[in-house]
């Protein structure tokens, strides 16, 4: 079970680098290995609407075994599931395919066909799989392979894999507290290693891209009343590499006349609220990305279904502000993008 182990946990890496991009979708990841144990395939889901992570590991590992290259040029879910159905059964009875999350059953309806559907007819030699989908829509996938007499390993009823089960769930927040409470709220927090979080931009322009892509996926962007005023945002997505799509705004404030003068209110086809109290977030619905400092953390503490530090390696002698609060958080997953690190926490219960 090392194996299973190592290749699901590859496909750990590789999802969480969707993480979010992919809402209101779960982010996920599969690996294909040949019958001589070699990596044909390690693909993510991207977005929302395009093809699911086997199908793309499928799709790539079709090609490499059968020199077809044409299915290469096909993007559309549906238009690769046909193209697979209609020419690599033959190439996939002694494959072995690891998922990070139970593909999709049949019963599945959505803008992508069942996963498991096509697995069934390709009959791989055996699927692993890291977590099993609770979602109404999608689940039952893994009871449809094993009834289609396929070898299904997963990692909730195998000892040795009950880590990557607990990794695989940690990657699954956002999409399962979205599903369950309708609501999904994460908070950004950037900051040098000694602390500061003034004194111009601290993250990386790689790590600004990727903000600006969780703004394309973010039903609302919330800040505070005093962001605003000091920072005079924009709070667009001109820096994202997804399909430029700016976010609604919320705005945190005790001012009663808030001024509509800042950037923010002149970007076009954006929805701008102005709260004044915490009980109005309960008309906030979908993803809601946070940003801002001690004092809307404070606020928003309870609220918060993941805190996402930014810790950028750096030092500012003369930078005096710093996050001054009582907070204990544990480590769902860390990475590093360029020379920021990511910190993906949970509140410690």
């Amino acid at each position: 079970m090392l194996a299973h182990h190592f290749y699901l946990d590859l496909c750990l890496q590789c999802a969480w680098k969707e993480q979010l991009k992919t809402l209101p979708n779960p982010a996920v990841a599969s690996l294909v290995l040949d019958k001589n144990g070699a990596i044909l395939s390690l693909e993510a889901h991207k977005e929302c609407g395009k093809p699911h992570a086997e199908v793309l590991a499928l799709q790539k590992a079709y090609a490499i075994l059968s020199g077809d290259n044409a299915i290469l040029s096909l993007e559309d879910s549906c238009a690769i599931h046909t193209y697979l159905l209609e020419n690599a059964i033959p190439y996939f009875k002694e494959i072995t395919l690891y998922v990070t999350l139970e593909p999709c059953g049949s019963r599945k309806n959505g803008k992508t066909l069942s996963c498991a559907a096509l697995l069934r007819e390709l009959k791989p030699k055996c699927i692993v799989i890291a977590a099993q989908d609770s979602s109404k829509n999608a689940k039952g996938g893994a009871q449809e392979l094993e009834n289609a007499g396929i070898a299904v390993i997963k990692a909730w009823e195998v000892e040795s894999l009950k880590e990557i089960y607990t990794k695989a769930k940690a990657l699954l927040i956002p999409f399962n507290v979205l599903q369950m409470k309708g609501r999904f709220m994460l908070f950004k927090y950037a900051s040098r290693l000694d602390g500061s979080i003034n004194g111009g931009q601290i993250s990386e322009k790689t790590a600004q891209s990727l903000m600006h892509d969780y703004r394309t996926k973010a039903d609302f962007l919330l800040i505070s009343g005093e962001s605003v005023r000091v920072d005079n945002p924009r709070l667009d997505t001109r820096f994202a590499t997804l399909a430029h799509k700016n976010p609604n705004v919320a705005i945190l404030t005790r001012q009663k006349d808030f001024p509509k003068t800042a950037q923010l209110f002149k970007v076009p086809n954006r929805n701008v609220k102005i709260l004044h109290h915490l009980k109005e977030m309960e008309s906030l619905q979908g993803f809601i990305f946070c940003e801002g400092g001690a004092g809307l953390f404070c606020a928003l503490q309870d609220s918060i279904d993941v805190l996402l530090v930014i810790l950028n390696p750096s030092f500012k002698k003369d930078s005096k502000l710093t996050m001054q609060l009582n907070a204990n958080f544990s480590v769902l997953h860390s990475t590093q993008v360029q020379n920021d690190v990511f910190l993906w926490l949970v509140p410690k219960t």
